[in-house]
């Protein structure tokens, strides 16, 4: 079994606005913000890829991309 070392910078933290900038031709900065908005019902918040802090969000990228990629069509 191998110990994971805590991340102890923010360069894996970043904005909604920054995230959709990022990947933007993946997604969009409207629909970054419904995945957010829509977050308890689609599961990203159990994820662990959201952060709230003083009433703002902020996304943890590693996290939000392994969410995203469990997703399957229905």
């Amino acid at each position: 079994m191998t110990d994971t070392i805590p991340e102890t910078n923010f360069d894996n933290i970043c904005t909604a606005k920054s995230f959709a900038f990022e990947n933007q031709k993946i997604l969009t900065e409207i629909q970054v913000n419904w995945l957010l908005k829509t977050r308890h019902k689609n599961g990203l918040a159990e994820s662990g890829a959201v952060l709230k802090i003083s009433n703002k969000l902020y996304i943890h990228k590693t996290k939000f991309v392994e969410w995203f990629m469990t997703q399957k069509a229905a």
